[in-house]
């Protein structure tokens, strides 16, 4: 199942930062991933296309130094053979490609931080969506303020990006047919034991999406609402609930939409969203997600089947294994029924 990291940017604690300039570019934070993929899908016609690809990224940060760094990552797929799949895997052209994703000025100002240029974000309506070999990542600016006990306040102005969702992976496209950037604007409050409360509003050149979500989590049981009105004309309501009995998770969710809605900028917000289907782009759809997920060892199983009422159910079978603190295992298969079949193979090693 797709998961959606509902907060910009995680905040970490400041450190004491660098001196001079010297000190800056001679104490620079280096971190990558080395990520071998294949893929295979066959479409309703019972076609076949497949792609193995190694890829990953290479990070670097400086010290902060009055507060002020700099940062850029670099992010490369490079097919071994098949050259099939577009857009999962390799460019608009069917071919290799590489990108400098991210390449930012931060400023932590207190317990504000900004940051322009390009950058990984993770909100409802514009997410990163690592789904593939690469990213999706963004061009703009964002801030991120706690100066409120228990709240988190975030601005952004984003016009560009990049990555897995955009029709040319392989460069910077604009957010808008217009240009003008995406606005966006939340709130999210943690000041309540086990919950967290948040919305969003963005603003783009026709239209406005709000999100609210209200969810309550312990190690026993998980409840989730949430509501977006794209609009004002189209709207989706959802409901998810899970509960857990030691090393075994069950998980259900529903959503319903009056009209048509988007995913947005990546995979979207919606709780019952699988690894390729959503309740986006149907009029009044209906979905509704049964899963479970068993963990032992260093091994994590999971099954999640969502049926939808306007388009073809989804079965999504995952195995993952987490070889130790660096390399970890993704073996994902996914039964669109009339719709095809997708087997997804990830091998990531982090440094």
């Amino acid at each position: 199942m797709r998961k959606v990291t509902l907060s910009l940017v995680a905040l970490t604690a400041m450190s004491i930062g660098a001196e001079n300039l010297k000190e800056v570019f001679s104490n620079v934070l280096t971190e990558g991933q080395v990520r071998l993929g294949v893929v295979q899908i066959e479409d309703e016609v019972g076609g076949t296309a497949s792609t193995a690809s190694l890829g990953g990224s290479l990070g670097v940060k400086t010290d902060p130094l009055k507060g002020i760094s700099l940062g850029a990552k670099f992010y490369t797929t490079n097919a071994l053979f098949g050259k099939d799949n577009e857009g999962m895997f390799l460019d608009s052209n069917n071919d290799s490609y590489s990108i400098v994703g991210e390449a930012y000025i931060q400023a932590d100002l207190g317990k504000t931080t900004i940051k322009a240029g390009r950058q990984v974000v993770d909100t409802p309506y514009a997410n990163s969506d690592d789904i593939g070999m690469v990213p999706n990542t963004f061009e703009g600016y964002t801030l991120v303020n706690q100066d409120i006990t228990d709240t988190t306040v975030i601005l952004a102005s984003l016009d560009k990006w990049s990555g897995v969702d955009t029709d040319t992976p392989e460069k910077f496209n604009n957010l808008q047919d217009s240009s003008d950037a995406v606005l966006m604007a939340s709130v999210i409050y943690e000041g309540i034991d086990n919950t967290t409360l948040q919305a969003w509003h963005y603003r783009l050149d026709d239209t406005n999406f709000n999100y609210v979500e209200a969810g309550y989590e312990t190690e026993q049981f998980n409840l989730a609402l949430q509501y977006t009105d794209q609009d004002n004309d189209n709207m989706a309501f959802g409901l998810s609930a899970g509960v857990n009995f030691g090393d075994l998770a069950l998980v259900s969710a529903y959503n319903k939409v009056d009209g048509m809605v988007s995913n947005g900028f990546g995979g979207g917000p919606f709780f019952t969203s699988s690894e390729d289907h959503t309740v986006a782009d149907a009029i009044d759809q209906e979905a509704i997600l049964v899963g479970a997920e068993y963990s032992i060892a260093k091994a994590t199983l999971a099954l999640t089947h969502v049926a939808f009422d306007k388009s073809e159910d989804e079965t999504d079978y995952l195995l993952s294994y987490a070889v130790n603190d660096n390399h970890s295992l993704d073996l994902i298969y996914s039964d669109m029924y009339d719709d095809g079949k997708m087997v997804r193979f990830f091998a990531n090693y982090s440094f």
